[in-house]
Formats: structure tokens, C-alpha cells, sequence
């Protein structure tokens, strides 16, 4: 087992932790602010909890790829494994999304679960590219990782302000 060429992502690693770090602080703080409204809502606690597990897969997955000499497989295994929690909240969230008659429309729902679902997903196929020994895999993982940033403040716009109208 071979370890990938990490150097030059290191600097996107080190960001990327800094800002999940961030982002997972900023959520919390968002839940607590409103949490009786979010615990009203049928739908967004599980929202809510999804969106702190997929902060929480970059932060770690980050955190993994600083590792030094780690070997491909590790990491990827690392990654599949923070990535498949994450999904399981985010599949338990739309889950909950969709069973609920309040809300959003049918296309906002079906688009926030792609969103969701898809941007994990990204990181979750990296992580097998990644243990398969492919760099490319890499490229893949920091795609989700933009992609889970995206959607996860799009949550916390929802779970700050959304939540009060």
C-alpha cells in the first residue's frame, strides 16, 4: 500500500477543517438560538442534525487527510466510512422531509433532497476512488466538500432565518 501525493493539497485540508470548524459552530449556535422552533417543525431537527454530520464528514475527513504517509487505502476507507454516517443522516432528513405535508413545495423538496444526498454522495465515490490507489479521487472528495459547504449554509439560512417567518 502506497501512500497518496498529499503536498499539494495540504493548504485545501488545513482550510477546509478551519471552515468546517466554523460553519459546524455557526449551525450549532443556529440550533440553540431556535431550537424550539426547529423541535416544532416535523421535518427539521432531522435537518438540522444532517446538516451538522456533513460538517462534521469534512471536518474529519480533513483532518484525515492531513495524516502524514497515510496509505490510499486508509484514507479512502477513512473517507467512505465519515461519508457513509453523514449519508445516513441525510437519507433519515429527506426521509422526514418527504413524509411531511408542511413546508416547501414537491420540486423544492426533491431538489434540497438531491442536493443533500448528491453532495455526499461526491465525497462517499472519492473515498472509493481514493482507496483504489486514484488521486483523481481527491478531486472528487474536495467537489463534496464545496458542494456539503454549499448546502450546509444554505441549512443554516433555513435554520436562522426561514425558521422565524
Amino acid at each position: 500500500m502506497h501512500p497518496l501525493d498529499m503536498e499539494g493539497w495540504h493548504d485545501f485540508a488545513v482550510a477546509t477543517a478551519g471552515a468546517a470548524a466554523a460553519l459546524a459552530g455557526l449551525i450549532i449556535v443556529a440550533i440553540s438560538v431556535n431550537l424550539k422552533e426547529i423541535i416544532a417543525g416535523s421535518g427539521l431537527p432531522a435537518r438540522a442534525g444532517a446538516t451538522v454530520a456533513s460538517i462534521t464528514a469534512i471536518l474529519v475527513g480533513a483532518a484525515t487527510m492531513l495524516i502524514p504517509d497515510q496509505p490510499a487505502l486508509l484514507l479512502g476507507l477513512q473517507l467512505i466510512a465519515f461519508s457513509a454516517a453523514a449519508l445516513g443522516f441525510e437519507v433519515d432528513s429527506v426521509r422526514r422531509m418527504f413524509a411531511t405535508t408542511e413546508g416547501a413545495s414537491l420540486n423544492s423538496k426533491i431538489g434540497t433532497a438531491v442536493l443533500g444526498i448528491g453532495s455526499i454522495g461526491l465525497v462517499l465515490i472519492g473515498g472509493v476512488m481514493v482507496a483504489f490507489g486514484s488521486e483523481a479521487g481527491l478531486n472528487v472528495v474536495a467537489s463534496g466538500f464545496v458542494a456539503i459547504f454549499i448546502v450546509a449554509i444554505l441549512n443554516a439560512w433555513v435554520l436562522m432565518v426561514e425558521i422565524l417567518r
